[in-house]
């Protein structure tokens, strides 16, 4: 099955040198105390996937697009850089010009870049074995939940085209969207849906026929002002799963910006194995966090099964910008931000109980 195995970025917003980040597997995280690029990351690599998922459907259609121009468009309403322009993502303090390439599998490649002046228009790309992408589906998880804001997202976006709400949203919506499909599931994501089950006290989220979306729980039904948010925010997963959105089936990425927001730590854990499921699954899955709660669960897991997940740690640096490392979780959970917080705050236990405070 092909997947995402290189990405590297220069003079790309907070990344002033190059960044190199090789060795991507099933399951990959980013850390990283705020600023350093995380977010930025996720959605360069959710806008070039989902770029090539939608040049491959409208290749067979009756209005084909070049890859250059719907890469364009997914970078701008994704980041919604100032006056919309595309050389707003080129860093100001680095190089006159951005670079970036991905690579999967043995040799394809997708490989871009534009300077400052750029304003709507990418001349400069190259791609190789783009077909052994065909049939991906890319998928965005945002933070906050969308249901609550559905019919804002919608109007804003195709009624006015107002740049309130990134294509991570819309995108998600229209996802969401899509009609459910009848068939049989894979064990692994029969194991999604159980532990989804057991976050949401055994409810579901539902898009009824007049479009109105409720969350169903036995016989009682709520409206998404009803419902907690962050079961509206998981809640998503069902409706992806079951309209095939999700499916390991010809392929899929699945982006998870922030998972442990609005969670309670046993609802993050049990996301923790979710995305443990999707992975093992095939599903190739990105995400970001700053839970130490999620990190652990993920740690365990990968070394638990002795799978290859990688930990994406980035740092700022002395001479500016952002420099990452790469390590496989499976050899243990190294020092990083997120954990010498949590052992400062047992240091300050073991202070208190022995009075030097």
């Amino acid at each position: 099955m092909s997947m995402i195995t290189h990405l590297r970025v220069e003079s790309f917003v907070a990344f002033q040198q190059p960044l190199e980040w090789s060795g991507h597997s099933s399951l990959n995280v980013i850390i990283g105390v705020n600023d350093t690029g995380k977010t930025h990351l996720l959605k360069l690599l959710y806008a070039m996937t989902r770029s090539m998922e939608d040049h491959a459907r409208k290749k067979a259609g009756p209005e084909p697009r070049e890859l250059s121009e719907l890469l364009a468009s997914k970078l701008r309403w994704t980041f919604l850089p100032q006056k919309m322009e595309l050389g707003r993502l080129v860093t100001r303090a680095g190089g006159q010009r951005l670079g970036v390439e991905l690579r999967w599998n043995q040799d394809g490649r997708l490989k871009f870049g534009f300077g400052r002046d750029t304003s709507v228009r990418i001349n400069e790309l190259q791609v190789e074995e783009l077909g052994q992408l065909a049939g991906h589906k890319a998928t965005f998880l945002p933070p906050k939940e969308i249901l609550s804001i559905f019919d804002a997202i919608v109007a804003t976006r195709e009624s006015a085209e107002i740049a309130a709400f990134d294509d991570t949203c819309y995108d998600l919506v229209q996802d969401f969207r899509q009609p459910t499909v009848a068939g049989h599931w894979k064990p692994r994501i029969k194991q999604v849906f159980r532990h989804l089950e057991e976050v949401t006290g055994g409810g579901e989220v539902e898009l009824q026929a007049d479009g109105a979306i409720v969350f169903r729980r036995g016989k009682e039904l709520f409206n998404m002002h009803q419902t907690a948010e962050g079961i509206r925010k998981i809640g998503i997963l069902s409706r992806l799963m079951r309209n095939r959105r999700l499916t390991p089936a010809g392929g899929c990425m699945l982006f998870v910006d922030e998972p442990e927001v609005n969670l309670h730590p046993k609802a993050i854990v049990l996301f923790a194995d979710m995305l443990h499921e999707f992975a093992q699954s095939g599903v190739q899955v990105y995400l970001t966090t700053h839970s130490f709660f999620l990190l652990k669960r993920l740690e365990q897991l990968a070394r638990q099964h002795r799978t290859d997940y990688t930990l994406l740690d980035l740092r700022k640096s002395p001479a500016g910008g952002v420099t990452g490392q790469v390590c496989a979780l499976q050899d243990g959970l190294p020092l990083n931000p997120i954990v010498e917080e949590s052992l400062k705050l047992y240091d300050g236990d073991v202070a208190l109980d022995l009075g030097e405070v």
